[in-house]
C-alpha cells in the first residue's frame, strides 16, 4: 500500500467528516418552521443542507487528482 502525506491524511479526513454530516442529515425528513400568525412547517429539500459538502468534496478530489499527474 502506498503512503501517502500528512496533508493529504487531513484531506481525507476533512472529506470523511463531510461524508458523515451528509448521511446524518439526509437519514431524516427536514422541515423549516413558518412563523406568522399560524406556525406551519414547509418541506425542504435534504440536499440543500448538504451542497456545500458535495462540492467541497468534489473540490478535494480534483485535487488530489491534479496532484498525482
Amino acid at each position: 500500500m502506498a503512503k501517502i502525506s500528512n496533508q493529504a491524511l487531513v484531506e481525507l479526513r476533512k472529506v470523511r467528516a463531510a461524508l458523515d454530516d451528509m448521511y446524518d442529515k439526509l437519514q431524516k425528513p427536514l422541515y423549516n418552521k413558518v412563523v406568522a400568525a399560524k406556525v406551519s412547517y414547509k418541506e425542504v429539500k435534504p440536499f440543500d443542507s448538504v451542497q456545500e459538502n458535495f462540492e467541497y468534496i468534489s473540490q478535494i478530489i480534483r485535487d488530489l487528482e491534479a496532484g498525482e499527474e
